[in-house]
């Protein structure tokens, strides 16, 4: 595929204030207690940043804000909800006959691509359901549409069951070719019709692209049907396949997949061959466990694999599309996998419908991914999985992904001088848009990451999942976010849309962010967590917008702030409850915006607002504090607390913030363990309150533990003898203990926990009443 220039989008509209319609029983519901009290801000379109992201050869036009007499629906931000999935965070709802949205043409195309959700049945098997195509006015046939492939419910993995509650991953894509091509100015419509059977049809976006005829077959080339494969007849052609990259590779020469589609359900396996079709729009090789694969391929449930490296590979220009509807960690059903090294090239593919589309692993070295568009997978889009080096990805399109995006993840094995280079990423379900998972020397840059959706944000740098820790050098520059970072389901705080977490081990290696936007953020726009984070580097970072924080900081560690300028917080500049000197900011010239006053309390609910757009519906107003402390009863609310460990994800500043929702956990099987809070002065001390979260699926667990106190740090006395205390959430998960004396210092020593091999703590609260 050749990459051109993006052409000129529709222009962004300011905040359409719309309350979200109750829809028909099956849309997903919108209420979002925990959600934001404001009108979300003004959208923008991922393809809309100059000179970054993915150059793409399509024109996206989104729904809300074309001509409809349907539901426009949005703005929200929760997962699981038909606007918050959309791109922008809105959509458009037909429910009824003659209920339409049509799309103006800016640009010739003879190709749509639409993103849209219908809704799920059949006991989560999906349901299929035509919707009517109109070309200026003119009936065109249908669009088929499925549930089949969208629709996941319950917990990590996931499942096609909707009794596990907590539905997720709405929507899907399809695409097809016009009958002839449409000038700019055209009308395309769709429409309900009579004969169009779903209960209601959410219309995203779509695509439209002026694809250009099938490529003709190169000279010196052996096609798959001179071994045997038959287009467009559905029967198998995985042994043609096969036979055809034998009999290239043996004489020097390219496979060739002419026009057509072919069914193959095994993994091809290439190694010193190129692979070429006609164009991905008309080269298509669907099928259940279909795959190409270069040697090295791990094995599939314990079953299978082989070893080495393929070197000189080309798979260029067909579409590889699954039937993979359930995501199994174990089974290889990626598109393209194994190691692909040694100046291999992977460019103008389309992937779809398998679990990843390109999981790579190592080592290796020397690869480069270039111009591909992979849609609707059930987990990564892309990852380059131990010791794989020289990798260069760009202007590929990564959308409706069911993990990362892009991650890099050097388990056992560091990925290094790698550059992800012009990318756009877009809706991702879970995890992040791009995530460094360890490593070193790896550049990130010029990309865009839109609409994350839960378990991550949009840029993300951890030593996590026992990666090889960061060293070197790691350069985050030139990238974009919108509206990334959530509200994690299981933390139950905001993640930043770009953060840092240092669970499995100290992060020492070196981090800079240069000139980069990261705009209307869902919660916090920077974040540190977990772990100790040092040697972070900022400059020339714009927070445009963020729903709660500039900059939250929930571990200890040090950064240094360059021209960090933020405008349109909700809440506050900085959020932190690790007490004073905990985290280290090292403040440069040019901050704004950001730096005063801390806030440590209650996690609030992000405030969204739009510069250039006044909200105009009815609003709570919510007053912000910004005192390091917030005043109450509670002494030890926001003071500096140690504990001797943590687990990933909740650290001891989580039992002083105010939140019964989120907690401190030690490590497991490691008793005895201790928390600490310091009060600042020695005060008189009459009760200590402990408290679990009080969600009922916290079962009834008893903790043994003792109270000691100190007025030096040093030397501690006991208070309260070691006792079993009952959590029970029937009476709230709390306990609360008498105590006497004057202590600076209170110590919890829990020795053995009924529920959990671990220390558990939401709230540690201390009055002296």
């Amino acid at each position: 595929m050749r990459l051109t220039p993006h052409p000129r989008r529709l222009p962004a509209l300011g905040a359409i204030v719309t309350t979200a319609a109750l829809l028909a029983a099956a849309v997903v519901a919108s209420a979002d207690p925990a959600g934001p009290i404001s009108v979300a801000a003004a959208p923008g379109s991922p393809f809309d940043v100059p000179d970054r992201g993915a150059d793409v050869p399509f024109v996206e036009h989104e729904a809300e804000l074309a001509a409809t007499n349907g539901t426009r629906i949005g703005p929200g931000r929760r997962q699981g909800t038909l606007e918050g999935e959309a791109s922008g965070r809105r959509a458009v709802t037909l429910s009824g006959q003659g209920r339409y949205v049509e799309f103006t043409l800016t640009e010739p195309a003879n190709s749509i691509d639409l993103r849209y959700s219908v809704p799920d049945g059949n006991g989560g098997a999906g349901i299929t359901a035509p919707l009517s195509l109109y070309l200026n006015g003119q009936k065109s046939g249908s669009l088929t549409l499925t549930s089949r492939y969208a629709w996941r419910y319950g917990s990590y993995p996931y499942s096609n069951d909707p009794g596990q509650g907590r539905p997720h991953h709405l929507y899907d894509s399809t695409r097809a070719l016009f009958p002839t091509t449409l000038q700019a100015g055209a009308k395309v419509r769709l429409q309900v019709d009579a004969g169009d059977t779903a209960p209601s049809y959410t219309v995203d976006l779509a695509d439209f692209e002026l694809v250009a005829p099938p490529a003709g077959r190169p000279a010196n080339s052996v096609s798959v049907t001179e071994h045997g494969a038959t287009p467009n007849d559905g029967t198998n052609d995985s042994a043609a396949f096969d036979a055809a990259v034998a009999a290239a590779r043996a004489a020097g020469r390219e496979v060739w997949i002419p026009a057509g589609r072919f069914t193959v359900t095994k993994h091809i396996t290439v190694d010193r061959v190129t692979v070429r079709g006609a164009g991905h729009w008309h080269s298509v090789v669907t099928g259940d466990r279909v795959g190409f694969y270069g040697l090295g391929e791990p094995s599939s449930c314990g079953q299978g694999g082989n070893s080495g490296v393929s070197t000189r590979v080309g798979l260029h220009d067909f579409a590889i599309i699954g039937e993979v509807t359930n995501r199994v960690d174990c089974d290889q059903t990626n598109a393209i996998g194994g190691a692909l090294g040694g100046g291999s090239v992977v460019s103008g593919m389309f992937l779809q419908h398998t679990k990843v589309g390109l999981w790579l692993d190592g080592p290796f070295d020397g690869l480069t991914i270039r111009g591909n568009r992979v849609v609707d997978q059930l987990a990564d889009g892309m990852n380059l999985h131990r010791g794989i080096s020289n990798v260069l990805v760009e202007h590929n399109l990564f959308r409706n992904i069911s993990d990362d995006g892009i991650a890099l993840w050097s388990e056992q094995q560091a990925d290094h001088s790698n550059t992800i280079r012009r990318n756009t990423v877009v809706v991702p379900m879970k995890a992040n848009g791009i995530a460094l998972y360890g490593g070193r020397d790896n550049v990130v840059t010029e990309n865009v990451v839109a609409d994350t959706q839960d378990q991550g944000g949009g840029l993300h740098v951890g030593n996590r999942f026992s990666s090889v820790p960061l060293s070197g050098t790691t350069t985050l520059s030139r990238n974009t976010t919108l509206r990334a970072g959530v509200l994690d389901s299981n933390w139950q705080f905001g993640v930043g849309a770009l953060w840092f977490d240092a669970r499995d081990g100290a992060m020492t290696g070196r981090i800079d962010v240069t000139d980069t936007d990261l705009v209307d953020s869902n919660y916090e726009a920077i974040q540190f967590i977990s772990g100790t984070i040092t040697n972070v580097h900022f400059n020339g970072v714009r927070i445009n917008g963020a729903g709660t924080f500039g900059v939250q900081l929930q571990s200890p560690g040090s950064a240094s702030f360059t021209n960090v300028v933020a405008t349109g917080l909700g809440r506050a500049g900085v959020y932190n409850c690790l007490g004073e000197g905990a985290f280290q900011i090292t403040r440069g010239a040019g901050n704004s915006g950001w730096d005063g006053p801390s806030y440590c309390g209650a996690w609030p609910e992000p405030v969204y607002t739009d510069p250039t757009t006044p909200p105009t519906t009815t609003t709570t107003t919510t007053t912000t504090t910004t005192t390091s402390v917030v005043p109450g009863g509670n002494l030890a609310r926001g003071k500096p607390v140690t504990a001797s460990s943590t687990t990933g994800g909740f650290p001891g500043g989580n039992a002083v913030d105010g939140n019964t929702g989120t907690y401190w956990e030690s490590v497991n099987n490691q008793f005895p363990q201790t928390f600490t809070v310091d009060l600042g002065s020695a005060v008189p001390v009459r009760r200590i309150v402990l408290k679990l979260p009080p969600a009922t699926a916290w079962g009834a667990r008893t903790q043994t533990l003792s109270v000691s106190g100190s007025a030096n740090g040093s030397t501690y006395g006991q208070l309260v003898a070691s006792t079993g205390y009952r959590f029970d959430p029937a009476s709230g998960n709390q306990v609360s203990i008498p105590v006497t004396g004057s202590s600076r210092f209170l110590r919890l020593t829990v020795t053995g926990n009924t529920g959990w091999p671990a220390a558990q703590l939401a709230e540690f609260e201390v009055y002296a009443s």
